[in-house]
Order: structure tokens, then sequence, then C-alpha cells
């Protein structure tokens, strides 16, 4: 909740600056070091035909900057209805009982004692009957066999669990009940406490069995060996804590203490309103991840296309080179050789010379043209045709060729490079393969010893 709360104080804040800053940051001729990245990358993604960059990279900007405001407002609502939630149950501690016959219901139970803490499921059974409706209902009654009493013990002269005692006999026919003369040993349901006991100590126990006209009393004897420490705080609270839930049991309410014998007592329980800020903070993580994903993905495309371009640019220099020579105009020979690459380089080139046909002027055409592919090669080859184009065609065509060596020698050592590559890449896979035929060569021998 508290995270929450500062969210939403600090999300205002960040809209206002973000409102602020904003003339600054989509300022493109004086603007920060991110809107010129953003320009780079627009002028290598796209093709902007009529438009500017500078218009193109407002656009951009100005979407980017609404779509943040929008999700600041959207995660600014989302928390204020988070905060405006109502808390659901505010009378934590009071658990409702089930009713007289209905089965038990377990909650969960933080204990902590400053140091460590532990989560137990403490079992808040049905309300008993009062002493009218249990006189009404049923007959006590008390009897057992010794080794039924005894049940997880070695014997009754060595007793250091609980002991069993049964409602009713094997038949079903008789109802028992049970007593002891050291309650504070051997409770009534047969629950042994040994924490307090120094030495052995004897317990008489009754049982009253009866089938609701007659009684008889059968007596056993029970040594109970004292705890030798074993027990740790933690567990002798929740010890106390079902004793204190089973004198409760005429109460329609068990109320849950706060403190049992020095130990913290909490239930363990996530309200709708936990849960829906959980939400809240997973929104917040899903917007982070789909924007870094959106980011990753632009700069995919991008090294996509300039790898694309690399790959093509001997073929596109070398077709350049022959169709001049051949005779055709620049710009046919340019609009011709670039169908070698149509995704990327075709839309590049038919709008330079568009440009051109429209009265821009050829050489800052091809110049641009050079930067707009963005690559090393392409500015050098373009810078080239652009200052060398109006000199004559016998001295672009000699400066092409050249460049048509510089090409191929470029093209080569990139395929030399990727082979390199790729041997490096089989090198794992191949050294796998050399362990499992050893292990199969080996396998047989190591068997066989």
């Amino acid at each position: 909740m508290r995270l929450v709360a500062i969210l939403l104080v600090l999300l205002p804040g960040i809209a206002v600056l973000a409102v602020l800053g904003r003339k600054r940051f989509s300022q493109y001729k004086d603007g920060t070091w991110r809107v010129p990245k953003i320009a780079g990358r627009l002028q290598k993604l796209e093709v902007l035909y009529g438009r500017s960059l500078e218009d193109a990279t407002a656009q951009y900007i100005k979407r980017r900057f609404r779509c943040f405001l929008l999700g600041v407002g959207v995660l600014w609502i989302l928390g204020l209805g988070v905060l405006l939630l109502p808390e659901g149950e505010t009378d934590a501690g009071r658990i409702r009982r089930p009713e007289t016959g209905e089965d038990a219901t377990g909650i969960t139970v933080q204990l902590s004692d400053g140091e460590q803490t532990t989560e137990v499921v403490v079992e808040v059974g049905s309300r008993s009957l009062t002493d009218a409706e249990f006189e009404s209902i049923s007959n006590e009654a008390v009897w057992t066999l010794e080794k039924e009493i005894a049940g997880q013990n070695r014997s009754l002269d060595y007793v250091t669990k609980d002991l069993v005692f049964s409602e009713k006999d094997s038949t079903g026919c008789l109802e028992i009940s049970w007593d002891t003369d050291a309650l504070a040993v051997i409770g009534r349901n047969g629950e042994v406490r040994r924490e307090d006991l120094e030495e052995r100590t004897t317990v008489q126990i009754t049982a009253q069995l009866t089938d609701g006209i007659r009684t008889k009393e059968g007596h056993f004897r029970a040594t109970v060996i004292p705890l030798k420490d074993t027990e740790t705080e933690l567990q002798r609270a929740l010890k106390q804590l079902s004793r204190m839930e089973e004198s409760s049991r005429e109460e329609s309410e068990f109320l849950l203490p706060e403190q049992v014998d020095g130990v913290t007592v909490s239930q363990n329980r996530q309200s709708k309103k936990d849960m829906i800020c959980n939400v809240y903070f997973m929104v917040i993580l899903t917007a982070g991840v789909l924007f870094f994903l959106q980011e990753s993905r632009e700069k995919e495309k991008l090294k996509k296309r300039e790898e694309r371009l690399q790959s093509v640019f001997y073929r596109f220099v070398k077709r350049l080179t022959l169709l001049l020579g051949a005779g055709e105009s620049l710009q046919g020979a340019i609009g011709t050789a670039a169908a070698v690459e149509e995704q990327f380089l075709t839309p590049e080139v038919q709008y330079t010379v568009n440009r051109i046909r429209t009265g821009s002027h050829e050489p800052k055409a091809y110049a641009d043209l050079g930067r707009s592919l963005g690559l090393q090669s392409y500015v050098r080859l373009f810078s080239t045709i652009s200052t060398a184009a109006p000199r004559g065609s016998s001295q672009l065509l000699n400066l092409l060729e050249q460049e048509v060596r510089d090409a191929e020698a470029e093209a080569k050592e990139s395929a030399r490079r990727k082979g390199e590559q790729a041997s490096q890449k089989l090198l794992l896979p191949m050294m796998i393969l050399m362990i499992v035929v050893i292990g199969i060569v080996l396998f047989p021998a190591i068997a066989g010893m």
C-alpha cells in the first residue's frame, strides 16, 4: 500500500516534468541527445517521400509523448482505485466457528517470536453443545482397552505421546467419557503435557462406559515421561493456542490472541486489496516489458536492414557500372541496379529519382541518398557519384570500376568472416558428438569390469 501511495505522488510530478520538458525535447535543430538518435533511426527505417525529416521526428516524438502521458494517467487512476478499495474484513482475529455438527475449519496462523517466523494451520472446531444440549442429546460415558489407550506409545508404562481416548467402543454401542486424577498432565481428550514435569508421573485414568441406562467404570494407570527440553517456543505456543481454541468452543467466535507465551500470533491472510496491488504492479512491469520489446524490435529491424544492404552492395555497384558502361543514363542505371534489393534499397532510390525529376539539385539528391541509406559504403559511393557526375560519365565510370574492385575485396573478406563464425558455431556440437562417441566405445569395457 505504501508503494502505491508513493507512486500516486510521483506520477503527477513525472507528468508535469514531461510537459515542461517537451518543448525543449521536441526541437529537432536544438534538440537533446535523444532527438538526433530518433531522427537517425527514422531516416533509416522509413522512406519519408514528401515529408521532411524534422516533421517526421516531431510527429514520432509527439506520438510517444501522448502514449507516455496516457500511460501515466491510467497508472494513476488504477493506483487511486487500489487505495480507495475497502479493506474488507477489519475484525481480524475473530474467526466464526462452524455450527454444531459441521466440519472443522482450518486457519493459517503466523507465529513470530521476534527472531523467527513460522506458519501453521490451526483447526477451529465446531461449536460444542451447552450443558442442557449435551444432557438432552447424549449421555456421558467412558471406557477403552489398554492397547487402544496407548496409541503410538510403547506402552502405558512409557508414555511420551498423546493417548487415544475414543468416544465409542469398537461396536459403536457404548459411549465413553474420560477423566484423570492429574488433568495438568493428561487432559480429558488424551493430550499429554510433559513441559512442566521434573520426574516420571503415574496418572490414574478412569473410563466411564454407558449404553444410556447402565454405567460401568474401567481404571488404567499410565506413566508419563518428562519432556527433555525438546520442544521449541513456537511448538509450545502452538499447543497453548490449540488449548485456548478448545476452551472457547461454546462461543460462536474464536478471538485470536495477539501473543501466546511471548510469541506473536497473527492470522496469515491476503486481502483482495493486496491482490489488486500485486496486479497493479504487474501492469507496470508489463508496460515496461512491452516498451523494451518494441525498442528491441526496432533495433533488430535496423540491424536486418543494414545487413541486407551491405550484402547486396557489391552486386549493386557492379550492375551500376555495367549499365553506365553500356550507355544507360545515370538515373536509369541507378534505378535498374537498385532492383537487387527491393525491400530497402529500391524505395530509397525511387524517392531520390522522383526528387530529381521534380527539380531537386541532382548532386545534392545523390548525397542525401547515401546519408539516408546510412552505411559507410553507400555514403562513399553516392558521395563519389554526386562529385563526379557533373564532370562527365568517363571519369565517373573509372571511379566506379575502382569501387567495384574495392567492393569485391570487401565481399570476399565478409564471406571469409562468416565462414569462420559458422565453423566456431559448429565446434560445440562436434565436441558433444565426440564425447557421445567416446562414451559409446568405452561403455562395454566399463560395464564388463
